[in-house]
C-alpha cells in the first residue's frame, strides 16, 4: 500500500489536495495493468476501478459499468413482438407469408366451386384418374410378362447347358442378372398403384366433403 502511494507521487497523481480528481485502474487488451487519470478513448473492456489516494478501490464508476442484462421471462411466458419465421437451410429469413391460413382456406373453397359444377363431376374426375392410374398398370404388367418370359428362358437355356456339361456363357450369365433386377424394379412399381389409388380416392373424397358444404352454407344464405 505504501509503495503505491509513493508511486503516485512520483507520478504527479497526487489526490490528496483535489476532491475532484481520480486515478483509475483499468487492464488492456494484452492483460497489462495501467493506472491514469482519464481512460484512452478507444478502451472498451469497461471495467475500471477508481481509486482514493491510498491507492485502495473506492468505487467503480459507474458510467463505465454496463447495465445489468433484463431477468429472464418466467417460464411459459409468451415472447413479445413478432414470432420469426423458421430459417431455410441457407440460414437467410423465410419471408412473411403473403396470406393467411384463413385466406389460403378461402381461395381453395373458390377455386373448387370454380372447377365443379356437381357432385357427379367430382367423382368422375375421380374415376378418369383411376382409370389412368389402371392403364399405366397394365403397361407394367404387360412388360413385366415380357421380362418373365425372356427370364425363365435364360434359365431354361443355361439349365440346359449344365445339364449336358457345357460352361454357361458370361453374357447369359450377365443377361439372366439383368432381368432379374428389372423384374424387381418393375415389381416395385406396381406396388405403389394401389397406395396411389387409395390417395387418388381420399383426396377426391375430401373435395367431395368440403364441395358439400359449401353448397350447404350457399343454399343456407339464400334461404
Amino acid at each position: 500500500m505504501r509503495i503505491l502511494s509513493l508511486l503516485f507521487l512520483a507520478t504527479g497523481l497526487v489526490l490528496a489536495g483535489s476532491a475532484q480528481a481520480k486515478v483509475y485502474k483499468w487492464v488492456d487488451e494484452n492483460g497489462e495493468v495501467h493506472y491514469s487519470e482519464t481512460l484512452p478513448p478507444d478502451f472498451q473492456d469497461k471495467k475500471a476501478d477508481v481509486l482514493n489516494n491510498e491507492g485502495v478501490t473506492q468505487q467503480k464508476d459507474l458510467s463505465l459499468v454496463p447495465p445489468p442484462p433484463p431477468p429472464p421471462p418466467p417460464p411459459g411466458a409468451k415472447k413479445e413482438g413478432p414470432v420469426e419465421l423458421p430459417r431455410d437451410s441457407s440460414g437467410q429469413k423465410r419471408p412473411a407469408p403473403l396470406y393467411s391460413p384463413d385466406q389460403v382456406k378461402q381461395q381453395q373453397d373458390a377455386l373448387l366451386l370454380l372447377r365443379y359444377d356437381s357432385e357427379q363431376e367430382i367423382l368422375d374426375a375421380m374415376e378418369v384418374e383411376i382409370k389412368q392410374l389402371g392403364y399405366d398398370a397394365a403397361l407394367l404388367n404387360g412388360s413385366r410378362s415380357s421380362l418373365m418370359q425372356a427370364y425363365r428362358g435364360n434359365i431354361r437355356e443355361a439349365a440346359d447347358k449344365q445339364r449336358a456339361g457345357l460352361p454357361v456363357e458370361p453374357a447369359l450369365i450377365a443377361e439372366i442378372d439383368n432381368l432379374k433386377q428389372k423384374l424387381a424394379s418393375n415389381g416395385a412399381s406396381l406396388a405403389t398403384f394401389k397406395a396411389r389409388e387409395d390417395e387418388i380416392r381420399s383426396n377426391f373424397n375430401r373435395e367431395l366433403e368440403t364441395y358439400r358444404r359449401l353448397s350447404a352454407e350457399a343454399a343456407a344464405q339464400k334461404h
